[in-house]
């Protein structure tokens, strides 16, 4: 159950947020009740941001069901994208020398494993990958990826499947054969699908920097998340909540547990924190950065 937050720890300036899972359903779709949740949110003066392992095409459901998306941090933190302008204002990318080493030695340990390949611009796919887009993606490249790459190609995310294995020996296995030179983690537990970015890159990584760009401490952000690329940020922050149906380790590491996506958990939380800290207190303390972030970073 969401936890009481008395005046004892530092106000909450900024609400961060995953999607799918946590705020999002199958049908991509927002409950009414969290989307009133966010408002009030905002309405107080606190800043909400959402951070995503969808690249910046999949944020149509956003757009169609809230008034003011704002920033989004995307891609496992790789993009940080403005949906009203439609720019990229911030990319952690990786050269095609850094990727094509890895499919290389994924591909001879794991036969049979393909790749998708996402760059600021379009998606490169093997043959045969079955991809899962729902929405469609302009100028996609079918083919082996080190022919479609070109040398000096800046990618965002690289993607490794495996049909068949088992979903958690094949990240494991991934995460052994790429060691450092890339970040690896996963957001879908129930599939053989690994996802890797630049070295170093976390959701947390980024929301760190976007946060104090605000003015805003780790201590200040409440953040929601489901999944394993989001443990980084949940525990980063200083009020980091798994979703109660989220993956079993994710929620047995984060102190905080929000109730199910099906019982409006993230709605229930920041609820519970607007009744208990006075609409004044939360306005002084917020809305004096609240909108100040700089847009113009690409």
């Amino acid at each position: 159950m969401p936890e009481h937050t008395g005046l004892s720890a530092p106000p909450v300036r900024l609400i961060a947020s995953d999607l799918d899972g946590t705020v999002l359903g199958h049908d991509f779709r927002f409950r009414p009740r969290t989307v009133a949740a966010i408002t009030a949110a905002r309405d107080a003066g606190i800043q909400v941001v959402f951070v995503t392992g969808r690249p910046s095409r999949w944020l149509h459901p956003l757009h169609e069901q809230l008034d003011d998306v704002g920033v989004v941090i995307c891609s496992n933190g790789a993009v940080i994208y403005d949906p009203g302008t439609e720019r990229i204002l911030e990319a952690s990318v990786f050269d095609v020398a850094q990727a094509l080493p890895v499919v290389e030695d994924i591909s001879r340990a794991c036969p049979g494993s393909l790749f998708a390949a996402e760059t600021l611009d379009t998606v490169h796919t093997d043959l045969g990958w079955s991809r899962t887009d729902r929405m469609e993606v302009e100028g996609i490249t079918e083919a082996p990826l080190a022919e479609s790459l070109t040398p000096g190609t800046e990618v965002v995310k690289l993607l490794a499947k495996l049909d068949d294995a088992d979903p958690a020996a094949y990240f494991e296995r991934v995460r052994e054969i790429v060691g450092d030179r890339l970040s690896v983690t996963h957001s879908v537990a129930a599939a053989p699908l690994v996802e890797m970015g630049q070295r170093g890159l976390t959701k947390a990584r980024t929301l760190e920097r976007f946060a104090a760009e605000l003015g805003v401490s780790s201590a200040e952000v409440m953040a929601f998340g489901d999944m394993p690329n989001d443990l980084e940020m949940l525990t980063w922050a200083g009020r980091g909540y798994a979703m109660a149906d989220g993956h079993p380790g994710v929620v047995a590491t984060v102190s905080r547990t929000a109730p199910a996506f099906t019982e409006d958990g993230v709605a229930q939380v920041i609820e519970q924190y607007l009744v208990s800290v006075p609409g004044d207190h939360v306005h002084d303390c917020a809305g004096e950065h609240a909108g100040e972030k700089e847009t113009d970073r690409a």
